[in-house]
């Protein structure tokens, strides 16, 4: 700095610490509840509505707003992402670069955007006369422990926290209708996924409808989480299975039943939902149907 210190904008200490953005909503909508941040890498909007869904489940408070939010796209990230060779550089078909579990992947296109949910209690939900899409029933999330930049090959531990969150569910791999994949589209990235999907749900992996759906919109890392949460429980609401963008041909080895760029017409009754970060950190959701709600 040469300007001196009438060069440093005088919001900067307010607003570079981690807690600004969820501070800053609380402030604007009147919340008074837990307000928490985290950077969790790309599952960081999941782990959001994690741990606000067990804030909520466990009485500490009847509603939270909870999602991601990302603006990676500027040359200093695109930079940052190409120099790790995480991006595609596919140049001949820009519209289909970014394809998930294909054979020809090369790495994932950078997106941005937000997504909000909120999550609340059922008796908050009938006191406001909500119209609710979907139910969070589970979470899990784990640590690789392996490497900041490749996922753990075996997807062991991807594969723990899907268990983990089905375990909180009370459910059984065999009642899961739809698997939302993390699916970034980066070669070692999906194969690990395979790996890890077929260890957590056993030979039902190969039955259940897969689809990773970063090919509609890119990959918008910490906020991926949470639209991918509230593109579930769409699935769930309007009984539509999204499909995989791009998918022409998967990998030889792989034998998921993963759903073509055209989506499944089904109604899907529980639904995991998978989001992986650098790092090695790994979250799961479960989300089901929601019981109907009589309205006195």
């Amino acid at each position: 700095m040469t300007a001196g210190i009438g060069e440093v904008s005088p919001s900067l200490a307010l607003s570079v610490f981690g807690g600004a953005a969820p501070s800053n909503v609380a402030i604007d909508v009147g919340l008074h509840g837990p307000s928490l941040a985290n950077s969790n890498s790309c599952a960081s909007g999941a782990i959001a509505i994690g741990e606000a869904f067990r804030l909520v489940r466990d009485g500490h408070t009847p509603v939270m707003l909870a999602g991601g939010v990302e603006a990676p796209l500027a040359p200093l990230t695109f930079g940052s992402f190409a120099l790790i060779k995480a991006m595609s550089a596919a140049e001949d078909e820009p519209c289909r670069a970014s394809r998930p579990f294909d054979l020809q992947r090369d790495g994932f296109v950078m997106g941005e955007g937000a997504a909000m949910l909120v999550l609340e209690s059922r008796e908050h939900a009938l006191a406001r006369r909500a119209d609710a899409y979907a139910e969070i029933r589970g979470f899990g999330v784990t640590t690789d422990a392996f490497q900041m930049l490749a996922p753990l090959p075996t997807g062991a531990e991807a594969a723990r926290a899907m268990r983990l969150a089905l375990d909180e569910a009370g459910l059984e791999p065999s009642s899961i209708d739809y698997v939302n994949a993390h699916a970034s589209s980066t070669p070692i990235g999906d194969r690990a996924e395979v790996r890890a999907i077929l260890c957590a749900l056993g030979e039902h992996a190969t039955r259940v409808a897969i689809s990773g759906t970063k090919g509609l919109y890119g990959h918008p890392l910490g906020a991926s989480g949470a639209i991918e949460t509230a593109v579930c429980a769409l699935a769930i609401a309007r009984g539509h299975v999204p499909g995989t963008t791009n998918l022409g041909r998967a990998d030889d080895d792989n034998p998921l039943n993963l759903i073509g760029p055209a989506g499944l017409d089904q109604q899907p009754r529980a639904v995991v939902n998978n989001a992986f970060g650098f790092g090695g950190i790994n979250a799961a959701l479960v989300l089901t149907a929601l019981t109907p709600i009589t309205r006195r």
